[in-house]
């Protein structure tokens, strides 16, 4: 892999890569999903282990981004795909499934939650029985929170500047509050899944901006 030559992000998330490892996905083959994959930085870590990698996205300057990064990977083999989605009206048609992992990392939260609902239930019919999901969303112990017009249930169009995010709708949830969706909608099993919560600063146009996530590793079944 290029690094220097990458468009984009570089590197998978933090929490991407230490799901990846502590699940010992490392070691085996499959397929993997990931849901607003952007220019597929998450979708590299898996790609060069071996993996068969399918990529949805709303931004087609990402997917152009993606399509560039995967030229410069080690792998010779072509093991992956890329497709326009628009998540707020669902996944869609002609996913090649089925999956057995799907990243939602730090997406679903910008989408209606009547539409996080409705992905959920679709993903049902590109997952594999005993899929394991990583899910990344934001808390509402997050900066964001409460700052905009809200316009559903913890949601936010928010008036805010300072994150480049201003107009945008943000979703905040309760970590109960998405293992119960992940259950309901998706069949995750609660006693096999870790639920993390991740606090942070990020300076953003010179102000300290306090993130707070919660990041989920569940597997179906």
């Amino acid at each position: 892999m290029n690094i220097p030559k990458l468009r984009g992000l570089k590197y998978p998330d933090e929490f991407v890569i230490k799901f990846f490892f502590k699940n010992q996905l490392h070691a085996r083959t499959g397929r993997v999903l990931e849901l607003g994959c952007g220019n597929g930085n998450n979708l590299q870590l898996f790609h060069e282990h071996g993996w068969n990698v399918v990529g949805l996205d709303i931004s087609p300057e990402s997917l152009s981004d993606a399509e560039h990064n995967f030229t410069l990977t080690t792998q010779a083999e072509v093991r992956h795909q890329f497709f326009l989605r628009d998540l707020s009206v669902g996944l869609g048609n002609n996913i090649p499934g089925k999956f057995d992992v799907v990243l939602l990392p730090s997406v679903l939260y910008y989408i209606p939650r009547r539409s996080m609902a409705l992905v959920l239930q679709e993903l049902q019919h590109y997952v594999s029985s005993e899929a394991l999901i990583f899910l990344r969303s934001r808390s509402v112990r997050d900066y964001r929170y409460r700052r905009g017009e809200e316009v559903e249930r913890n949601g936010y169009r928010l008036a805010e500047a300072e994150t480049g995010e201003h107009g945008l709708l943000n979703v905040f949830y309760y970590e109960w509050e998405l293992v119960d969706m992940l259950r309901e909608h998706l069949g995750l099993n609660p006693i096999t899944s870790e639920v993390l919560t991740v606090e942070f600063q990020n300076p953003q146009q010179g102000v300290p901006v306090n993130n707070a996530d919660i990041v989920i590793w569940g597997r179906l079944g």
